[in-house]
């Protein structure tokens, strides 16, 4: 993680436990960075986008992957759709409390829970309005401490929720007392400050151009989605390019094939979780900085001029998206304010991109080096071009077509 002041965003994950046992998963909550372990909640669909964009992306490496990770829905954002890039073998959508239960909202989580998807009831106290909803519930939250004033109903509320199937989950436990009534009905799985408080995490995140927002935001709008113009797009910026290369790769239906190319990762998403995640990502409502932008548009460029440069040479040494890849993640140290072997720690590319952007001995390394050279002319730029093997010319036509399409790219 980065240090408070150079990081532009904050999440906290809050630990679930077996009440006899470990950590069973966690569930992840919206913090603002610089405000401690609180939040100021722009809004519940603001503060779920932004969990769901940015807040995985911050604990991706830190949580195994045989964790369940709860996050917190909306009716708005669950009406929208942005659940359907999560892999429903490791994340639960909590269903919030204030949620209006009316025939259409009991229609679409049922519809959900059909798809595929695990819910979770939250802060539930046996409110009989939530009743045509429970069908479709996995997990439901028992919120004790507004419980805990009337145990006979507390008690209740808990045998019927068990009597129903439902995992209960017991939520704000503070004592000892309230484990072992947990323990004494049969309640499986407990969060509260008795065991920990929230831990907040903080980061560096890298934010698309706002041009590129715009974009996507048109595509993914569309009836049927062209899965090439959108990959081309999301090859344009560096910040999309690493959330998906990172996303992909905490998600459990990777195997851990090397990532070559973009196409390569769009693939494993498939067509409408590429769509869900696209729009949660467009829709996050975080800006980048002036410095962030301008090495996102050298990352662009990079990107773009290796692969039209390398299909330029007698014989090309990669496809061009691989190529492509290690161009538009060569900045990365840069963006991210930190080593670039660490950068790429939970990204799995191509070992000669890896090696070759860590420094190493690579068939990449003469692709790597016209990139970072190129535009400072003199020796290095030629003795670089003869190496890789490429004209002058063709080099630079190559520059500078890769130059007018970062351009229209990231113009607003």
């Amino acid at each position: 993680m980065t240090s408070d002041t150079d990081s532009n965003y904050a999440v906290a994950r809050h630990p679930i436990y077996h009440v006899d046992g470990d950590v069973f998963g966690y569930e992840l909550l919206y913090r603002t960075v610089g405000g401690g372990n609180v939040a100021t909640f722009p809004s519940d669909a603001e503060a779920t986008l932004a969990v769901l964009a940015n807040g995985i992306h911050a604990i991706s490496q830190d949580i195994p992957r045989d964790k369940r990770i709860f996050i917190n829905f909306s009716t708005v954002i669950l009406a929208a759709g942005h659940h359907r890039f999560l892999d429903p073998a490791r994340y639960v959508l909590e269903v919030l409390e204030h949620v209006t239960c009316d025939a259409a909202f009991v229609e679409l989580v049922r519809g959900i829970r059909e798809a595929g998807y695990v819910l979770a009831l939250d802060d539930y106290v046996g409110q009989a309005s939530f009743d045509p909803i429970l069908p479709y519930m996995t997990f439901i939250k028992l919120d004790l401490l507004a419980l805990r004033d009337d145990p006979v109903h507390m008690a209740a509320v808990a045998d019927r929720c068990l009597a129903l199937g439902k995992t209960v989950l017991a939520e704000k436990v503070e004592t000892a007392a309230d484990i072992a009534w947990c323990r004494d009905r049969g309640i499986p799985l407990a969060q509260g400050f008795y065991y920990s408080r929230p831990q907040v995490v903080t980061t560096k995140i890298l934010e698309p151009n706002q041009a590129i927002k715009l974009n996507l935001l048109a595509e993914v709008g569309r009836a049927e989605l062209d899965v090439r113009r959108i990959r081309e797009i999301i090859g344009s910026d560096v910040s999309l390019t690493y959330k998906l290369l990172r996303y992909v790769n905490t998600a459990s239906f990777y195997r851990g094939q090397p990532i070559e190319s973009l196409d390569f990762a769009i693939s494993r998403l498939g067509r409408n979780a590429l769509a869900s995640w696209v729009a949660v990502n467009m829709l996050s409502n975080l800006g980048s900085t002036a410095h962030d932008r301008e090495l996102a548009f050298a990352s662009a460029v990079r990107g773009r001029f290796l692969a039209l440069a390398d299909a330029r040479r007698a014989k090309p040494c990669h496809q061009g998206d691989s190529i492509c890849l290690l161009g538009l993640l060569s900045l990365l140290d840069a963006m991210l304010a930190m080593p670039m072997a660490k950068a790429l720690t939970g990204i799995t590319i191509d070992s000669h991109i890896r090696d070759a952007l860590n420094g190493q001995a690579s068939p990449c390394a003469p692709c790597l080096a016209l990139a970072g050279c190129y535009d400072n002319g003199g020796a290095q730029a030629a003795a670089a071009m003869k190496t890789f093997g490429i004209r002058p010319d063709d080099a630079s036509d190559s520059y500078f077509a890769a130059l007018a399409w970062a351009a229209d790219m990231f113009r607003s």
